[in-house]
């Protein structure tokens, strides 16, 4: 059997979704199936889905995020391609990470409903769509269903040491939608030394980030980039994980999953898309930013007195655990 899978920038990029093009890739290969991942888009798409229907490629996923397409998240080939391999009879599956941009902002006025009337033309071209976000599902039409995406680091060390004054942790502090006028607040309230470690950037990118920049402290503790062992390492080391989301926790934030994934607890919000699925311990939701802060001092220091034995909850080892979705998306391809 054979499995095909889009995904833009896989074979030279950085990003979740080639992480999490990676992972499934390897996932079920190691259940049967051969997995051919195709990544460049200036072949015909049309093209493309002659050779996987050539190669008697039984199903093929589309990895989707506008802006993987095209500069504006506009582009003809997902679509092409999904007209394409509906009229060779090629199971094709769309796993929308992202929908489209909200219409918050001048020039995504017009590009919002350019991009929603696009993904909608694809979605009618498929067999399922997938997506992280419940709240995309009814927008996205009648053939889209939940699917988490999880944490893309692997699997968590058994134990981890760590010789480090403790502090609250911001891992991957410029991925979008941030709210960092709420973790600066906490930061504040929970006054430790050093006051904040960031996971996935360093200091002078910090510095004249848009959004980080403004709260910029140089006491705060960068710790870069690091492979996922060390990552995962240390976030089983950090009393608490600050994660407060403008549009709310949803499945797409797969570092939040990384923190599951090691039983560290998370502080996050509510928002415009949030998913009351996550709203059990060890995460903690705040509908304030008065809440938050509170949330945050309280549960750093009952960590750093109690400093319990990590685990993850049982309800992500059933529902959030890798293999556990992965094979959930393989089902889904085969239409099992």
């Amino acid at each position: 059997m054979k499995l095909g899978i889009l995904c833009p920038g896989y074979g030279h990029a950085r990003g979740g979704v080639i992480d999490h093009t990676r992972r499934i890739a390897r996932s079920w290969s190691k259940r049967g199936p051969q997995v051919l991942v195709a990544d460049d888009l200036r072949v015909d798409p049309r093209a493309l889905a002659a050779r996987w229907h050539e190669e008697a490629v039984t199903a093929v996923l589309i990895q989707y995020v506008p802006f993987l397409y095209g500069r504006r998240g506009l582009s003809r080939f997902p679509l092409q391609l999904t007209r394409s391999l509906r009229q060779l009879g090629v199971r094709t599956v769309v796993f929308a990470h992202e929908s489209w941009v909200p219409p918050s902002r001048l020039p995504w006025l017009l590009l919002s409903p350019l991009q929603r009337n696009q993904l909608r033309a694809i979605a009618g071209n498929v067999d399922v769509v997938v997506t992280p976000v419940p709240e995309w599902r009814s927008e996205i039409g009648g053939n889209a269903v939940t699917m988490y995406v999880g944490s893309n680091l692997g699997v968590p060390p058994e134990s981890a040491r760590h010789e480090m004054e403790p502090s609250p942790v911001v891992f991957s502090p410029f991925a979008s939608g941030l709210r960092w006028d709420w973790i600066a607040a906490a930061v504040q309230a929970i006054d430790a030394d050093p006051p904040l470690t960031l996971i996935g950037a360093d200091a002078s990118s910090g510095r004249v980030h848009a959004a980080v920049g403004k709260f910029h402290d140089s006491r705060w503790r960068y710790l870069g980039r690091l492979d996922a062992p060390e990552v995962l390492a240390r976030l089983m080391c950090a009393p608490v994980v600050l994660a407060p989301y403008i549009d709310g926790i949803t499945g797409r934030r797969t570092t939040v999953m990384g923190a599951l994934s090691v039983g560290t607890p998370v502080i996050t919000s509510a928002g415009r898309l949030f998913d009351s699925f996550f709203d059990r311990p060890p995460v903690r939701t705040a509908t304030s930013k008065g809440e938050f802060v509170e949330l945050a001092a309280r549960i750093f220091r009952q960590q750093i007195h109690d400093t319990p034995r990590r685990q993850p909850p049982d309800w992500y080892r059933t529902e959030l655990d890798p293999d556990v979705l992965d094979e959930k998306l393989l089902k889904v391809m085969l239409g099992s």
